[in-house]
């Protein structure tokens, strides 16, 4: 049996260390931990998730489970029917805080919360078992958090346990008083579900859970409209573009899907997660995993086996540990013998067992070195009695080091603990390379900066450490630096190695960065590169440019895929510089702060103080599952930020993040934190009051939804940015969806139009823009598709740019079925007919360096920019666009 773990990603500027575990004769994985840009990494490597059975997360929050909710949904769209999720205190309430924006009908998912308590016997309870590993777990946790927590012996029988069919464990328990009370609770008018507590709260937990993954089999409506080969009805081909599209039935409704009955209080706030320990930075306690793989059996001795006499036929009974009756002749006489599985089988092998462990700081550095030395059963891990390595081979133990970690005496003298046969894989920021995650990303900026360098800066990476790791005297002989790729094989055993992982996708991107020639450029191609670029810059001298006002406002692009990240495009965001003022963030999707990071490098500090406003159109996880890591990085700043950020958005991604507050701090209850800001309260007619019909009403009426307090709240917010106005404008999606304006003293503005069908309300809301964003997911063409899935494609975009009589359309949201280019524009498309003007149209690239008064430029590289990408096809875009097409909206 083959059992090997694989480094996803690294610790590095956008990602965080995620493993892979691979049983192959069982074709199974286990995933430990589901950082940011994890599911986007998996793409990158074309490491498939399929067959996954479960996540191993060391801890709750950003830094380890950002990008669980992108898994969770990939996991489903890859056809997973169940899946088990292991984690400390915190995960369930975790999940349950993404029921407005997770619903999956084909999948059920198995929660495993790890109690704070370690099992320090001599036979500990295992936390998650099948027929390929076994899973151990010990907690730990700070100093200061030890006094308040025993370390309590677990008992040493288990209660009943059944394998179900991915091998997941689950408890057998009837219906307890607990669900009996619940159940009474939402028999009532007016179950206020924030209020629960104990067991109680996590009931309705985990009851929020079952509502999002019901695994019912049966698909929804909406699944039904995602189906990518679904045929337009005959009355969509008959119909022509409406001015005002009538809303489909499973918009005027979110909840109306085949799902078992939404419970009363779904969307309103979760009880409040009271945490056993402080929350805040470094804090928070977290999970050490030992796994165990399964004990091989030795090598059958054909030749003593029939030396002793034993038939074919019963060779199978000693196989399975049996011992046998045979009757053999001896000295003429017929006399029976009993051959045990020991006399023809050589010694079984040892399982081979890894280790990960967490270590924030040293402040934990004691919990683990105790839990190991007072367990007589993890004592054995680190033993070198031949009965001990006998009985477990420990081939791999990771490290995910905080800052100080690795270079504290005690925790080199624990590593030095283990068999020195074991590998220690060494996470530590400061002694790991910088590479850059997503290669084949940087690699087509990279030649597009031979086009452009200011237009298409190189984003920033490094090869080399800031530390060595051999100047930490003393540790383990076996030591490495934890690096995307490296591959370890615990069976059968061998050195880990990078680069010899078959699906890898290749690197052009480093080697190109040193060698010109391996750009795949051709001398042709370079040639129109300068011709290009010399005819532009000669337009910009000859001075007949007109100069729009806003001209020097900064566009950067860091996301432009629909749905899901691909190898090539990050999820939805755009970052908006206006000089002297600060900065606006146009959505979020996973991963926005790993793109910030590369393109600004180490400066990206200076550009998160700055930033006063992120706006979020709409609950879709690939516009927003992204800012809880931004307002985790800006709350760690320091010097912190002088002045408050500005969070608008809807009811239901305010309560989100309220809930996601409960485990760690997000900088919502600083004077200079957070301010959230309901979209609805900026609508641009300005009603004076909430809607309270239909989609547009406000879900909720907490003390943060009052209407006035968000009107103000925005009014500050123009002050601070110099702006005239900041509305937002309703918008036709399948869920609750808002575009936005920015109108500026200067007499610029920009419009967002998140995501939408063609829609009046985005024309008039944004009459006579400087630029306009569009979401242009699908190609001309695909207007049925398009319409179906309700969004817009390129030309439908550009025409509302024209019938809004903005200067400039910058389209973005690309679907997956353009791998790299997005979407041609159609050269033939009719001139206008009201007599405005013809907006200058550019396609959005992810960290694009742009500016309103620069959009001219990119649209005259547009046709060299196609021609290249059209010369140098990559073989794996048809295999990256059909996997990427099964996740969607």
């Amino acid at each position: 049996m083959s059992w090997t773990t694989s480094v996803v990603t690294s610790a590095t500027t956008d990602t965080e260390p995620s493993l892979l575990i691979s049983v192959d004769q069982a074709n199974c994985k286990y995933i430990f931990n589901a950082a940011e840009n994890c599911n986007r990494a998996f793409t990158q490597k074309r490491a498939h998730k399929k067959r996954t059975r479960a996540f191993f997360l060391t801890q709750v929050g950003a830094q380890r489970a950002g990008g669980l909710p992108g898994m969770l949904m990939s996991a489903a769209d890859q056809t997973l029917d169940t899946l088990d999720v292991v984690g400390p205190p915190g995960l369930l309430h975790s999940i349950a805080s993404m029921r407005s924006y997770i619903y999956r009908d084909s999948m059920s998912v198995n929660v495993n919360e790890v109690p704070l308590l370690s099992d320090l016997t001599s036979s500990p309870r295992s936390t998650y078992k099948d027929e390929n590993i076994t899973v151990y777990t010990i907690p730990v946790l700070e100093d200061s958090h030890r006094a308040s927590l025993y370390l309590l012996q677990a008992p040493t029988t288990e209660p009943a346990q059944i394998i179900t069919a991915t091998g997941s464990t689950k408890r057998k328990r009837e219906r307890s008083p607990v669900d009996e009370s619940l159940q009474a609770l939402m028999d009532e008018d007016g179950l206020s579900a924030e209020k629960l507590e104990g067991e109680l709260a996590d009931e309705w937990r985990k009851l929020m859970v079952k509502t999002m993954f019901p695994s019912s089999g049966v698909q929804s409506p909406v699944r039904k409209c995602r189906d990518r080969d679904r045929q337009p009805s005959k009355k969509q081909r008959k119909a022509e573009e409406p001015e005002e599209p009538r809303i489909p039935e499973y918009v005027k409704n979110v909840d109306m899907y085949n799902r078992p009955k939404i419970p009363a209080g779904y969307h309103h706030q979760l009880p409040k997660f009271h945490p056993s320990w402080v929350v805040g930075v470094g804090a928070n306690p977290t999970l050490t995993y030992v796994v165990v793989g399964p004990s091989i059996r030795g090598k059958f001795d054909v030749v003593k086996s029939e030396a002793l006499g034993v038939p074919k036929t019963k060779r199978s009974e000693l196989t399975k540990g049996r011992n046998i009756t045979v009757t053999v002749t001896e000295d003429g006489v017929r006399v029976e013998r009993v051959v045990r599985p020991q006399d023809c089988i050589g010694p079984s092998e040892p399982p081979p067992v890894l280790a990960v462990l967490d270590i924030p700081s040293p402040a934990y550095i004691s919990s683990i070195v105790s839990s190991f030395e007072e367990s007589p059963f993890y004592a054995k891990l680190r033993s070198t009695r031949a009965e001990d390595l006998a009985e477990f081979a420990v081939r791999t133990v990771v490290h995910l080091c905080g800052e100080g970690v690795l270079q504290d005496a005690r925790y080199i003298q624990f590593m030095n603990g283990f068999s020195p046969a074991a590998h220690h894989i060494v996470s530590a920021p400061e002694y790991g390379p910088d590479p850059i995650t997503f290669t084949t990303a940087a690699f087509n900026q990279l030649r597009l900066h031979q086009l452009d360098p200011e237009m298409f800066p190189i984003p920033y990476y490094s090869l080399k450490p800031e530390r060595d790791l051999s100047f930490i005297t003393e540790l383990p002989a076996k030591c490495l630096v934890m690096v995307p790729g490296l591959h370890m094989s615990s069976r059968p055993n061998a050195v880990p190695e990078c680069g010899r992982l078959p699906w890898e996708r290749k690197d052009h991107f480093h080697p190109a960065t040193q060698d010109p020639d391996l750009l795949l450029l051709s001398p042709a191609m370079l040639q129109k590169f300068a011709e290009v670029r010399a005819q532009a810059n000669e337009r910009l001298l000859s001075g007949t440019l007109p100069v729009p006002k806003g001209a020097h406002i900064v566009v950067i692009p860091l996301g432009t895929a629909s749905a899901v990240p691909t190898s090539s495009r990050n999820v939805s965001s755009t970052l908006i510089r206006i000089p002297g003022r600060g900065s606006v963030l146009l959505d979020a999707g996973e991963g926005t702060w790993g793109q910030l990071a590369r393109h600004f490098g180490p400066n990206v500090g200076d550009v998160l103080r700055d930033l006063r406003c992120i706006f979020v159109s709409h609950i879709h996880g690939d516009h927003h599952t992204g800012v809880a890591k931004i307002l985790l990085k800006r709350r760690q700043l320091n010097p912190r930020a002088m002045h408050p950020l500005y969070l608008v958005s809807i009811h239901k991604l305010h309560l989100y993040l309220r809930e996601m507050a409960n485990i760690e701090d997000l900088g919502l209850d600083d004077p200079n934190g957070v301010v959230t800001v309901i979209s609805d309260a900026l609508h641009v007619k300005r009603t004076g009051e909430y809607l309270n019909h239909g989609m547009w009403r406000i879900e909720g009426a907490e003390p943060w939804t009052d209407y006035e307090r968000s009107v103000a709240a925005g009014m500050r917010l123009c002050v601070a940015l110099g702006l005239q106005s900041f509305n937002t404008i309703d918008v036709y999606h399948q869920v609750k969806c808002y575009g936005v304006t920015l109108r500026h003293e200067d007499g610029w503005s920009i419009v967002f139009s998140g995501d939408t069908l063609p829609t009046q309300s985005l024309v008039r809301g944004g009459w006579g823009a400087s630029l306009l964003i569009h979401e242009a997911t699908m190609g001309d063409g695909e207007e049925a598709m398009a319409r179906a899935k309700a969004h817009s494609t390129v030309g439908q975009a550009i025409d509302t740019a024209r019938r809004m009589n903005a200067e400039n359309v910058l389209l973005t949201h690309f679907s997956a079925r353009y791998p790299r280019m997005p979407p041609p524009i159609d050269p033939t498309r009719p001139p206008d007919s009201n007599g405005q003007r013809e907006p200058v149209v550019a396609l959005a690239f992810d960290q694009a360096n742009l500016t309103i008064g620069g959009m001219w430029r990119l649209n005259m590289y547009l046709p060299v920019i196609q021609q290249s990408f059209a010369d140098t096809s990559e073989e794996e875009d048809e295999e990256e666009t059909r996997a990427a097409l099964a996740a969607v909206h």
